[in-house]
């Protein structure tokens, strides 16, 4: 008798080790997948990537991902001793993506990109600037919102084979908006871009300068594209 329960409980264990194997193998795969999935689109690079794990396996509800470019601050607010160490957070509901902090500088360069998973285009993208403080917690520096409304209308729009630095839409500054000029939706070689110069509110001065671009990941759920041509491409057809 105790011969056979040994015999049932070696048994037992190379099954529980067969079955995690299987599970670690399967993760690996899946990783990989997605890995290879997301590479052609420069993804991975310098850039960091933060994406909520519901959104990679729940690809029925993902849009797709907003890559955004911070580039760098004008005229950020003084903080400390006349300058400032500031870095940029940007949140969407429960994501949140920061910049490096760039030491007294209230003119910084950060150049990083920041990628966040998109599943509903009516949740706000919030963009606030802190000093990073040693001892004390972070001030604020200013917030802004990204609207991402007119590019995602352009991205709608279906439009394919435009010349290069082709101007898809242009929104103008306004009260709905914390554009601090003119902004242009710009076709770039297979992409479309938008950049922005956001007026940071609720400080005494500070501007961020941004760019934002559209990542689709093969097999989610997509944007709904709109069967649109160019009008030049239209006319040569008809010719």
């Amino acid at each position: 008798m105790g011969r056979a329960s040994t015999a049932v409980d070696h048994k037992g264990l190379s099954n529980m080790r067969l079955l995690l194997f299987i599970i670690f193998v399967g993760q690996r795969i899946f990783l990989k997948h997605m890995k290879d999935a997301l590479q052609p689109e420069s993804v991975l690079g310098s850039g960091r990537l933060f994406i909520d794990s519901l959104s990679f396996l729940d690809m029925e509800n993902l849009l797709g991902l907003l890559r955004i470019r911070v580039k760098r601050g004008i005229n950020l607010a003084v903080r400390d001793l006349g300058t400032s160490d500031p870095y940029v957070v940007i949140t969407m509901g429960n994501q949140k993506l920061k910049t490096r902090v760039v030491k007294r500088n209230c003119n910084p360069e950060w150049n990083e990109e920041l990628t966040l998973s998109i599943t509903d285009l009516n949740v706000p993208i919030n963009l606030t600037v802190f000093d990073k403080d040693r001892f004390t917690v972070d001030d604020k520096m200013g917030e802004a919102e990204i609207d991402i409304r007119p590019y995602i209308a352009s991205l709608k729009m279906g439009l394919q084979n435009l010349p290069k630095g082709c101007v898809v839409s242009r929104v103008q500054p306004g009260p709905n908006n914390c554009l601090a000029d003119e902004s242009c939706i710009v076709w770039d070689d297979g992409k479309i871009l938008q950049d922005m110069v956001l007026r940071l509110r609720n400080v005494e001065s500070g501007e961020v300068v941004v760019q934002i671009e559209w990542i689709h990941v093969p097999g989610c759920r997509g944007l709904e594209i709109e069967d649109r041509e160019a009008p030049w491409n239209r006319a040569k057809r008809l010719d």
